[in-house]
């Protein structure tokens, strides 16, 4: 579903999933941001205030795209649903003023970990790959809970998205006598990231996954890969949905906007 800030009311769809595109006044350079929402793989959209924000400050087109939820489909259905979503909007960049060679893939969270899936396994079966990736505090299986300092002292209830949380959505979206040694599940589980093209890693201090996200970026750049940290100090899980509220998330956005 495509927004009203460009003038477009067009409405299209992916088989079963809705897309909603913001697009920013001035479109010089076309290029597009991919924006999959967080909120486990079984909780409901609430990120159009972010992408409108995205869309302003990258001066890119933002198409934000549904993906099916646990525990109604389990997984590997919003792994499918994302790379169906990339594989579209590559294939249809230039019909509403993109250009397929410059998307780059971002998410929060569960959407941060559809994002590194989508450009793994692009990379594995030789498609076409994003410019970038720009991933906000996912889950990504580097380092197991019990290895995890964050989550050990940020994952008992005080802060935004305790353990019991996670594992309660994760419950419901692993299908039983799954292999969570998939890397397709878990993207830092991969045994090779060579071929990951330029990757910003947000984390946030007080955030249960901050120790998981920092993991990924090393595994990144021990394989060579162009990738950067930005760690918000002071910040929990969730924290650029405030970014209205939060001056710590206008920071991140505009350092973003430097290493893009």
């Amino acid at each position: 579903i495509f927004g009203p800030q460009c003038g477009y009311n067009r409405r299209d769809f992916l088989e079963r999933l809705q897309k909603r595109g913001f697009f920013h006044g001035i479109q010089s350079e076309r290029r597009q941001e991919r924006y999959h929402r967080g909120h486990g793989q079984n909780l409901g959209p609430s990120h159009d205030s972010l992408c409108r924000k995205l869309a302003t400050e990258f001066n890119r087109i933002v198409v934000s795209v549904d993906y099916r939820l646990a525990p109604e489909f389990k997984y590997p259905a919003c792994m499918e649903d994302g790379n169906a979503a990339f594989k579209w909007v590559y294939e249809n960049a230039e019909s509403f003023g993109g250009i397929p060679e410059k998307i780059i893939l971002s998410g929060d969270s569960a959407g941060a970990t559809i994002s590194a899936s989508v450009c793994l396994s692009s990379i594995n079966n030789r498609l076409p790959l994003p410019e970038g990736l720009v991933l906000f505090y996912g889950m990504y299986g580097a380092v197991d809970d019990n290895d995890s300092n964050s989550m050990t002292m940020f994952g008992n209830g005080e802060y935004v998205l305790p353990k019991k949380m996670s594992d309660w959505c994760m419950g419901l979206y692993i299908p039983d006598g799954t292999d969570t040694s998939d890397p397709y599940l878990y993207p830092g589980k991969a045994d090779n990231f060579a071929g990951f093209p330029k990757t910003v890693i947000v984390t946030a201090e007080y955030d249960p996954l901050r120790d998981d996200g920092e993991t990924f970026y090393k595994q990144l750049k021990e394989s060579g890969c162009d990738a950067s940290l930005i760690r918000a100090d002071g910040m929990m899980h969730g924290f650029m949905l405030y970014w209205h509220r939060l001056d710590k998330a206008e920071e991140i956005i505009s350092n973003i906007k430097e290493l893009i």
